[in-house]
């Protein structure tokens, strides 16, 4: 039998260290996919997954490997419209089970919040200004920023921009008081 081309250990090690499954992929010349569908049999399934029927189970599976909650939802039940897969998603996601599987799972796949946040900063702050915008949009998204309602005034965009801008210097503050508490508490995790 020949020799395998991929290390689990220095893919695991890649993994802890911030790498993309494509960069992975790059690093031992193979295809995302391979790299995907190694981690899925080298990653240790999270107790809380346990928890969940094999449906939510596949649900949470989809939606930490990257899939929309409603294709999530329409992939795992036995749903027949996207209307009925919404519903269902949003019913999914209001048990606490399952939510934190998913966390679980994104925390297995290398996507912690902290790396999360600092990649959607880095969105932030590009040069293009639809992608910063869009981005800002995701941020009010990640932290429950937007109301549930929807307006119904007409918005002065000028003040509009202005509260954006607000609102981003804040996210920025907060985006380094947890960095710094970030790297503070792994600096005191380390053996001196």
């Amino acid at each position: 039998m020949g020799q395998r081309k991929v290390d689990d250990n220095i893919v695991l090690q890649l993994l802890r260290e911030g790498k993309s499954q494509k960069q992975i992929a790059e690093h031992f010349n193979v295809s995302p996919v391979a790299i995907c569908k190694r981690l899925k049999k080298i990653l240790p399934k999270p107790k809380s997954l346990g928890n969940l029927t094999p449906k939510e189970q596949k649900f949470a599976m989809a939606v930490a490997e990257g899939k929309s909650r409603t294709q999530a939802a329409l992939d795992s039940f036995d749903v027949s419209t996207r209307a009925s897969a919404k519903a269902m998603q949003n019913a999914l996601m209001q048990k606490d089970d399952v939510k934190i599987a998913i966390a679980e799972l994104m925390e297995i796949y290398g996507l912690t919040r902290g790396y999360r946040i600092s990649k959607l900063k880095s969105h932030v702050d590009h040069v293009d200004p639809n992608i910063s915008l869009k981005a800002i949009d995701q941020t009010w998204k990640l932290d429950g920023s937007y109301s549930p309602e929807k307006p119904t005034a007409i918005v002065d965009i000028r003040a509009l921009v202005l509260q954006c801008e607000a609102r981003e210097k804040e996210l920025d503050e907060r985006l380094n008081a947890e960095t710094a508490r970030l790297i503070e508490a792994k600096e005191s995790e380390q053996p001196e």
